[in-house]
């Protein structure tokens, strides 16, 4: 369904040294999967994601989506092409002063459905799928964080895609609410045979929704493997960054408290402290 052949992206300023984003990426989502794509801040895993729709324009390589070459279309082409390509942001990027129902009607009047009746109608059926047919009418100051994100949903949604790209879609939210959204896009892959591609840097977005996971790492990919390895007690990703992506979390190493702050009769050994919950 998407196939990247050998992209890569360089960022060169006036006067300063060129920045290489996507190193010579190839990748292939199959369709109907769900593709996570994970890393640190700086991996690229952002300018890949938005290569894929060209919003970032790759400086060489392919972008096939059922087996067209985006690169190779002209603007106009490529803005029909991009019908197809729904995306969610991080911000949500929703427009303060319009309505939800309005909001979610911009990507049909962006993607030239100029009649009212049909983009009321289609913007009501995809707020259906997210459950908010109820706030229509609202704004979205008067909307929580998951509400707005599931605006978003739907905005994508409204233009009937087949890929749906999401740009770190719950980095803003709690884990009850991360949780919810997730949920939707796991519902709106199932039930509508979306192909979808991820990019975060939370392990526990990957772990619950994807099938397939790639870890980025100074603009390369440097390694795959299927998610349900994840839940392998026994699965060590072969690189050092995958291997730091699953581990159990932060770890700081606070050292020995200061002899002031400990409670009276206890004196500063090499033993550790026993304390409620683990040990020091």
């Amino acid at each position: 369904m998407i196939s990247l052949c050998n992209v890569s992206t360089v960022f060169a300023d006036h006067g300063k040294d060129p920045i290489t984003a996507v190193d010579d990426v190839s990748l292939e989502v199959p369709r109907g999967s769900i593709q996570g794509i994970i890393g640190f801040s700086g991996a690229g895993k952002s300018t890949l994601l938005r290569n894929i729709n060209l919003l970032e324009r790759p400086t060489r390589g392919q972008v096939l989506i059922d087996g067209t070459d985006l690169t190779q279309l002209n603007e106009e082409a490529l803005r029909q092409a991009r019908h197809q390509i729904g995306m969610i942001f991080q911000g949500f990027n929703l427009v303060n002063n319009l309505t939800v129902e309005q909001n979610v009607e911009l990507s049909l009047k962006f993607s030239g459905v100029k009649a009212s009746a049909p983009r009321r109608a289609r913007a009501a059926e995809a707020l259906e799928i997210v459950e908010l047919a109820d706030k229509a009418a609202a704004y979205p100051a008067q909307l929580s964080g998951g509400q707005k994100q599931r605006v978003a949903i739907a905005r994508a949604l409204a233009t009937r895609p087949q890929v749906l790209l999401c740009d770190e879609p719950t980095s803003a939210l709690d884990p009850f609410t991360t949780a919810t959204v997730l949920q939707y896009l796991a519902d709106i892959n199932r039930e509508l045979g979306i192909t979808v591609v991820v990019v975060t840097h939370e392990m526990e977005v990957i772990k619950a929704l994807t099938d397939h996971v790639a870890v980025m790492e100074s603009g390369r990919i440097v390694e795959r493997f299927a998610a349900h390895q994840l839940h392998d007690p026994a699965f060590s990703p072969s690189t050092s960054i995958g291997q730091y992506l699953v581990s159990d979390g932060i770890r700081i190493d606070r050292g020995a408290p200061p002899l002031d702050t400990l409670p009276s009769g206890l004196e500063s050994s090499d033993e550790p402290v026993a304390v409620a919950g683990g040990r020091a």
